[in-house]
């Protein structure tokens, strides 16, 4: 946690209640942003709801035709489509402007990177295709019957369509892709998938035909849609996902969406207990969809073997890592050459890493240990790094890489901060994050895996850090962007010395932090 010089911390319980390190504590981010979509979102609505009034008014229509119309709450397909579209705007702007001024997050930990975009939301369709699909087949077996055509005509079902995407988007940007991202970055993934699903639920508590048991499938349609950020790291399989379950349920099959009336191309038998098939709610309201939902966490998980972006594995490592308080968080963002952008891409991919850690290896003098491999340009000296295999812990990380590249046997591991860049080469964007880690350690270092080529070592002065990043920097065009990217942790880590200095930090107290990340 950022440390407060005690003039200024006068009333430090006061200040733990509304802050967390440096920043808004999580819980008023959540308020803050849930309060003003609602508010704003609701004004929207109204509006909309106002100006559909007054057209419907001005063609004649009767006032119990007109109040039965927005009481259902089905608008025609342009209303509907500016109503999403209104909800996504509102929705990522919020998400943005909190990110930048009260989170102090980079966009890219949003869950909007596009390197899976192509599969996830592949994936998604067919989840939410096949899903609908399974509940028409079992309400087609309930009520053995051919399904009737619906009363909706091809370029109504088009407009529809293209309407529904917006409003899907705008749930699962606010909640899946804000909400979720803030509370699993203060308290790790259970809280960040329950939380905000139980306010998905209640998000939806108003709609016309509501039950208990529709409200706890919408918060279990919000738990699945949460696993896939999860599992994925991206919005991008919960929006395919969410989309395709209510374009097939509405538009497709002609039944209630959430309770609101659809024309659909089919317009589906339903028979049977509500209790079983939702009745006038939709799908949502039964039994049916419950069974269904949690079936599908099964292809879910199968779909998506390689779980979580970089950034996705950053937000749970801040959350097992910061359990005591903030670490201090930079973002860079490095335009680089294509030649290092290929060959980061082929590390990422040939070492599956999730980040990695920088290691100030720190002697009983206070020098820190640098290290040079064979393939360096000549004399370039710099801290030890190494990644973070999939599952292990921050410090565990680091402790294997010590002793693989050391031989050393390190002590009072601390983690001193993260360090994330977004490498851009034109419209590509990949993120990567690295955790500066200090350990103490005795004795001197021998190379230890032949395979990283480690030639030699060298003990420095913490100050000559400043240096290591400078002549980083000052690498020839062939290592330029990778001279550019590792001074930045140089940099940061002298940056994060001098402050635990200047406050009085203790160096080699947690010893707890150590033995909960082990």
């Amino acid at each position: 946690m950022t440390n407060i010089p005690p003039s200024q911390s006068t009333n430090p319980g006061c200040r733990r209640f509304f802050f967390r390190g440096p920043v808004l504590h999580p819980v008023w981010r959540v308020t803050i942003y849930l309060i003003a979509f609602l508010i704003a979102g609701v004004a929207l609505d109204l509006l909309i709801g106002i100006i559909y009034a007054l057209v419907l008014f001005l063609t004649g229509t009767s006032a119990e035709e007109m109040t039965n119309a927005l009481m259902t709450g089905r608008l025609p397909g342009l209303l509907l489509l500016i109503v999403g579209l209104s909800r996504l705007l509102l929705a990522l702007g919020l998400a943005l402007l909190m990110g930048r001024f009260l989170d102090r997050e980079p966009v890219e930990t949003m869950g909007l990177e596009p390197t899976r975009v192509g599969k996830d939301t592949a994936v998604g369709l067919v989840l939410g295709m096949g899903t609908m699909a399974l509940i028409g087949a079992v309400l087609l077996a309930l009520n053995p019957q051919s399904p009737w055509p619906g009363r909706a005509v091809w370029w109504g079902f088009l407009l529809d369509a293209i309407a529904l995407f917006p409003m899907a988007a705008a749930e699962e940007v606010a909640f899946r892709g804000y909400l979720q991202r803030v509370l699993t970055t203060w308290r790790g993934p259970v809280v960040g998938v329950l939380v905000p699903s139980v306010l998905f639920a209640l998000f939806h508590a108003l709609n016309p035909n509501v039950s208990p048991l529709a409200l706890v499938n919408i918060a279990l349609a919000g738990v699945v849609f949460a696993v896939a950020v999860e599992r994925t790291g991206t919005l991008w399989l919960p929006i395919a996902y969410h989309y395709a379950w209510n374009l097939t349920q509405g538009p497709v099959l002609g039944l209630p969406v959430s309770g609101i009336v659809w024309n659909g191309l089919l317009a589906l038998p339903v028979g049977g207990p509500s209790w079983l098939t939702g009745g006038d709610f939709g799908p949502e309201g039964g039994l049916l969809s419950t069974g269904v939902l949690l079936l599908s966490l099964l292809p879910l998980w199968a779909f998506t073997r390689h779980p979580a972006s970089l950034a996705g594995a950053a937000r749970r490592q801040r959350a097992e890592v910061e359990r005591k308080g903030v670490l201090p968080y930079q973002h860079h963002t490095l335009t680089v050459s294509a030649p290092f952008f290929d060959d980061f891409l082929r590390s990422l991919h040939h070492r599956a890493r999730w980040g990695e850690t920088v290691l100030l290896l720190r002697r009983p003098d206070g020098h820190i240990l640098l290290h040079h491999k064979s393939f360096y340009p000549e004399n370039v000296f710099r801290l030890l790094s190494g990644g973070i295999l999939p599952g292990e812990s921050v410090l565990g990380a680091a402790r294997r890489e010590i002793q693989e590249e050391t031989g050393l046997a390190p002590w009072a591991l601390r983690p001193l901060g993260l360090l994330s860049i977004t490498f851009r080469l034109g419209w590509h964007r990949r993120f990567f994050h690295s955790w500066l880690v200090l350990a103490d350690v005795e004795g001197e270092p021998r190379p230890g895996d032949a395979g990283e080529q480690i030639s030699g070592f060298r003990w420095v002065p913490p100050e000559t850090l400043a240096e290591i990043a400078g002549h980083l920097r000052a690498l020839p065009p062939t290592w330029a962007d990778w001279g550019r990217f590792r001074a930045l942790a140089h940099e940061a880590a002298l940056h994060r010395l001098k402050l635990a200095a200047e406050t009085g930090a203790p160096q080699d107290s947690p010893r707890a932090a150590e033995r909960s990340q082990s």
